[in-house]
Formats: C-alpha cells, structure tokens, sequence
C-alpha cells in the first residue's frame, strides 16, 4: 500500500501541527506558572492561527464566486416560492424507491461547511417518503458561510430536494439552532410551505406529546460563554480535519469509520458530564411544557432512552454520524444511521475473506 501526500497538503499539516503543539505548551506553561514560556507559546499559537487564515484564504478565493452563486439561486428559489400561491399537493408517489414513514427529524447537516456530509442527507432524504420533516436546527451554517463562503452543488441539491418535497405536498418545519440563529428573528413566518418556529410540539402516533427544539438554549457554554462556543468550533472543525486523513488511512486499510470526537465523548469524564447535564435540561424542559418527550440536535450525539422520566431522543448530525429519526406509522421511532459508502465497501472486503474461511 503507497500513501502519498500532496505538495499542498504539506503546509496545511504543519500549519495544523504547530498549533496543536503550541496550544498545547500554552496550557502547560500556564498550569506550571511559567509565565515567559506561556507568552512564547502564546505567539506561535497565535502564529500558527494567522498562517491558517492566510492558507484558508487562498481556498476560500477559489470557491466564492461558486458559493455566492448557490446561495444567490436558494435565495431566489425560497423568495419566488414566498411569493407563488401554494401550489396544489402532487399526490403521486416518489419515482425512487422509498420506505414510508410519518416523521423524519433531521439536525445539524451544517451546509455551508467543508465536513457536511450533503450526499449522504441527499440520500436519506430520498430514502424516507415522510409525511412531515423537521429540520431540528444548524442545517445551515452561518458561523462559517461568513468566513468560508463555500457552497458546493451537493448542498445544493439538498435544498432543492427538501423544496421538491414540499411541491409534493410534504410538510415542512425548520427549527433554527446556533449555526444558523440569524433565522431566529424571523421565527413565526412561512417561506412559501415551509414553517419557520423557534420550538414545536409534535404529537406522536405513539400517544406521545414531543418537545422538538434544536437544545442550544440549554447549553452552559453557549448561554455563559459564547467566545468560548466559537473557540471550540475551531477545535472541533481542526479535529474534523486530522480525523478524515486518518480515516482515509482506515479505509485503504479495510478498517470502519472511526469518529475522533464521538470516542473523547464517550470517554472522557468531562464530556460525558457535559452530555448528561444537557439531557437532564432538556428533559425538564419537557415537563415545563407539559409533554412526555423531547426530540433535539446541537450536540452531534445520537441517542433515544428514558433516563430522566421522559423520552429523550437526539438526532445526531450529518458531519461525523451522519444519523437521523424516523417515526414510524405505529409509533415506533428508531435512530438510522447512514454510512459511508467507503468505509462500507472496505468493511465489506475485509469481511469476505473471514466469510469465505467460515
């Protein structure tokens, strides 16, 4: 196997590297009290961060032109459907081959970023015919359209997707969360057949009442210390970074998928109580709204359980877990999670050979 390594890609890693090792000797240094080696470390963080910029920069140069065109065109497409009269339901089923479901809750795709995964959402879009889909917050990403201004035509396609859905006559309902809170001021306004609410109530086949909010608003982090939010994406989008070369490894390597950040929640101490304390918000502020559940995003962490007297259900994401849930007619909701195609065909030849041997 011969791995190879662009000329390009070369300052990216070292840019990469020498941040993570000076962020590092600043945390040290502060915590041994030494205070000259911390303001050393402290320039060559700060260093590394301009020389980031700069090399992101000449990327960005590169996409804007096509970003600002694609943006242009979902503008104009949600402002003529504001604009038409709601057209008539098109009852006829799907031309692709679909599962039927009542309720798809999708969350956190962050279109506009590099680690969206649209193809994948594009294909479980087409996958579930539902009879509502909410969009459970950050399905676009504000915070880095700003600065990257990066917009592909796979995200493309998921927009217009979702707005051929509703033509077809499905419901529609989007949930703003952090990423995209510039929608918050227009809450309570329909962009043609599609809702636009802060949270909903959504009552299941189940005999269920749902809270379905995105969960910012009960975040510490971002209620107290919103500077703190945005250092953190930081961090999460550079781990989201080295993760895709080591997958790539992986894959030519026959080895699954293998999430940096959903392993540091897992495991460490921290983080885990992080996780819990959000969910033990988000469930009482189900009781606050008389309801026996709550459907959420925001924290990239699929899950269904009862833990704290209510049903608790999180999406997931479309960046590492790429997981959603659906509702089905009797009731029944399940998490599904879809893969990705590489490491599906890897696992699949590393698994043939123990097939055959069986």
């Amino acid at each position: 196997m011969k791995l190879s390594l662009s000329r390009s890609a070369v300052p990216g890693a070292v840019v990469v590297a020498a941040i993570l090792l000076s962020g590092h000797q600043l945390a040290s240094t502060m915590v041994a009290g030494r205070y000259w080696g911390a303001a050393l470390a402290l320039l060559a963080f700060a260093a590394g961060i301009g020389w980031q910029r700069a090399t992101v920069r000449k990327t960005v140069a590169r996409d804007a032109s096509q970003a600002m065109a694609g943006l242009a065109s979902v503008m104009a497409t949600l402002l003529r459907e504001a604009a038409a009269p709601p057209p008539a339901p098109d009852m006829s089923p799907p031309p692709r081959e679909t599962v039927r479901v009542r309720t798809l809750f999708v969350s956190d795709a962050h279109l506009g970023t590099r680690g969206s995964q649209a193809e994948l959402l594009l294909a479980c879009l087409r996958r579930y015919d539902a009879e509502t889909v909410f969009m459970v917050g950050d399905m676009l990403d504000g915070w880095r359209l700003n600065a990257d201004c990066y917009w592909p035509q796979a995200h493309q396609d998921v927009v217009q997707e979702l707005l051929d859905q509703a033509r077809r006559g499905v419901r529609l309902v989007y949930l703003p969360g952090n990423h995209d809170d510039f929608l918050r001021a227009h809450a309570g306004t329909m962009f043609g057949s599609i809702a636009l609410v802060d949270h909903a109530i959504h009552h299941g086949a189940d005999g269920r009442d749902y809270l379905v909010i995105h969960g910012d608003q009960f975040d510490v982090v971002m209620r107290r210390a919103r500077w703190l939010a945005l250092v953190g994406d930081w961090a999460y989008r550079t781990a989201l970074v080295l993760n895709a070369g080591l997958n790539r490894i992986r894959a030519r390597c026959g080895l699954p998928y293998w999430s940096f950040s959903a392993w540091a929640k897992a495991s460490v101490k921290k983080a885990v109580s992080h996780i819990g304390h959000f969910e033990q918000e988000l469930c009482a502020a189900a009781r606050r709204h008389a309801v026996q559940g709550v459907i959420c995003g925001h924290i990239h962490h699929p899950v269904m359980h009862d833990s704290f007297g209510v049903r608790y259900i999180n999406t997931g994401d479309w960046v590492e877990s790429c997981s959603a849930v659906v509702e089905h007619a009797d009731g029944r909701f399940e998490i599904v999670h879809w893969p990705r195609p590489q490491h599906q065909h890897a696992a699949a030849a590393a698994a043939e050979p123990l097939a055959k041997a069986a």
